[in-house]
C-alpha cells in the first residue's frame, strides 16, 4: 500500500527571514546590508539542505551512467529547503515559477517515498525585494529568531528543524 505524504494544516503561522544561498561562494558583506532588516540565517550552516537535495537528484539519476559535473539543480535545493526548513512560500521572481513547481513534484515523490510530511509550497511574486540573487526570502513554519547575526540566528534556526527520518 503507498502512503500518501502527510500535509499540514494550512493555518499555521508563518515566519519570515531571508537565506544566504548556499550557493553564494562570493559572499560579500554587503549581502548584509542588503538584508539588515530580515532575520538572515546561512544555508552553509545547514547542511540537511545540502544531503536531501543530493538524495533527490539521486532519486532520479541513472547508476549505469557517468554522474553529471553538477549533480543537483535548482528545483532539487528548492525541493530540500521545502523538506527540510518546512518553507510553505517563497518570495520569486516569476521566472522562478518553474521551478518551484518542478520542486513541489519532486518533494512530494520523496516525501511519498520516505513517509514525510509535505505541504507543497506556494510562490508569492516579488521584485526580488534585496535585489540580490544570493539572498532568498521565505516563509516557514519554524519561528525564525533574530539573534544579530547569520551564525547565531542559523545555529538557533537549525535547533528548531525536525529530524528527517532517512
Amino acid at each position: 500500500m503507498d502512503a500518501m505524504p502527510q500535509t499540514a494544516v494550512q493555518n499555521e503561522n508563518l515566519h519570515t527571514c531571508s537565506i544566504i544561498v548556499d550557493d553564494a561562494q562570493d559572499f560579500s558583506p554587503m549581502l548584509l546590508d542588503a538584508g539588515r532588516d530580515d532575520t538572515l540565517i546561512s544555508e552553509s550552516m545547514i547542511p540537511q539542505i545540502r544531503t536531501v537535495a543530493a538524495l533527490i537528484a539521486a532519486e532520479r539519476h541513472d547508476f549505469s551512467r557517468s554522474s553529471p559535473a553538477e549533480f543537483t539543480d535548482a528545483a532539487d535545493f528548492f525541493a530540500a529547503r521545502i523538506l527540510v526548513l518546512g518553507v510553505r512560500r517563497f518570495h520569486l521572481d516569476v521566472s522562478l515559477l518553474q521551478i518551484l513547481k518542478t520542486a513541489n513534484k519532486r518533494a512530494c515523490r520523496f516525501a511519498e517515498k520516505h513517509r514525510l510530511f509535505f505541504t507543497p509550497a506556494q510562490a508569492e511574486l516579488s521584485l526580488n525585494k534585496h535585489k540580490n540573487r544570493r539572498l532568498l526570502t521565505i516563509e516557514t513554519e519554524h519561528e525564525v529568531e533574530n539573534k544579530g547575526n547569520p551564525v547565531a540566528n542559523s545555529l538557533a534556526f537549525v535547533r528548531k528543524l525536525h529530524t528527517l527520518p532517512l
